[in-house]
């Protein structure tokens, strides 16, 4: 069995943020993107160069990359699921860094224990 208390103290944070997000708060992997278009109406700002502003939510289904719109109204919720989402890779990098540590000093160990 693996015990906490053998890592260090930023890795259990970092674990210990990780499990909270994962078990309590959606997240969607993706990023979201502004983008700029024109609605195609005669005599619009956008005629004139004042391009409309979307929010769009940038994704993969599958091999493919998908652009969906995010409503006005759903805009801080995607925002939040989003952040969710960056925060966890963020945080499972950093756990993985602390995990390639121990490796290397297992693998020097090994290197050395050898006949």
């Amino acid at each position: 069995m693996y015990h906490r208390n053998h890592l260090s103290a930023s890795e259990r944070q970092a674990r210990s943020r990780l499990a909270r997000i994962l078990h309590g708060e959606p997240l969607l992997c993706g990023s979201l993107v502004t983008m700029q278009r024109t609605c195609g109406k005669e005599g619009c700002r956008c005629t004139r160069g004042e391009l409309h502003e979307s929010l769009y939510l940038a994704l993969r289904v599958g091999k493919q990359r998908k652009m969906i719109h995010v409503p006005h109204g759903l805009e801080e919720t995607a925002r939040r699921w989003v952040g969710a989402y960056q925060e966890a890779l963020r945080l499972m990098q950093e756990v993985s860094g602390h995990c390639f540590a121990q490796f290397q000093k297992k693998k020097e160990q090994a290197k050395g224990a050898r006949p």
